[in-house]
């Protein structure tokens, strides 16, 4: 089983060659998990402006729109489904 203690922190834009396809596919995730992290601290502030004045104001709604399209969540769907796809192929 492998061990979850060790974070992956490296930001790795070289990736080795010769590794199975399931690395490649879990590598293009994790690196669309972090982009999707990056909006955490704006996203939160927001909220919290949201939460202090009780309404969404134009400006904050215009901020949270452009926030949402910079979103990759329907590459982050993709993904997942090629890392379910080549995880299948590797059991066959």
């Amino acid at each position: 089983m492998v061990t979850r203690k060790k974070p992956c922190t490296e930001a790795d834009s070289t990736v080795e060659r010769g590794l199975p396809p399931a690395y490649y596919q879990l590598h293009a995730l994790i690196e669309t998990l972090r982009a999707l992290q990056c909006n955490e601290d704006e996203l939160c502030a927001l909220l919290a402006h949201i939460r202090r004045n009780g309404k969404v104001g134009s400006g904050v709604r215009r901020e949270i729109v452009a926030l949402l399209h910079s979103i990759p969540a329907m590459r982050l769907h993709a993904e997942m489904d090629a890392c379910f796809e080549v995880l299948e192929e590797a059991a066959a």
